[in-house]
């Protein structure tokens, strides 16, 4: 996929989407989408799925183009399932280094944060 965004001005950045993960957060039940971006720019991301989101997500993917896209390449889907071992991360798993990241960066000097029987800020998976 390849993603550009007026902020980007000329760069446009290329998602592999069979890099991501796709976790549940356990206290909100919603869907996290964690993974990094390494081309042009080296980029770990985190979008959380919430129900208001399912309605657009299939106006999206019920669409014929989308759905036309998908017929035409579903042999690329078999041949991932094949080759899914060259997919898979080496080294910390991703969603532990992007919720790590997220909660230094989005709770850090934010007192308003809920607060868990330790003290600690909840987090999406409490993987700090």
């Amino acid at each position: 996929m390849k993603l550009w965004s007026r902020g980007l001005g000329r760069t446009e950045v290329s998602m592999d989407f069979r890099y991501y993960k796709v976790v549940k957060d356990p206290e909100t039940g919603n869907v996290c989408i964690v993974g990094a971006m390494r081309d042009p720019v080296n980029w770990e991301f985190r979008v959380m799925m919430e129900p208001e989101d399912i309605g657009g997500f299939a106006k999206m993917f019920f669409n014929w183009a989308m759905l036309w896209l998908v017929i035409a390449n579903a042999f690329r889907y078999v041949v991932y399932l094949f080759n899914r071992k060259q997919y898979a991360e080496e080294g910390e798993p991703i969603e532990e280094k992007v919720f790590r990241a997220y909660n230094t960066m989005m709770r850090k000097g934010r007192p308003q944060a809920a607060k868990t029987k330790q003290g600690e800020s909840k987090k999406c998976l409490n993987m700090t």
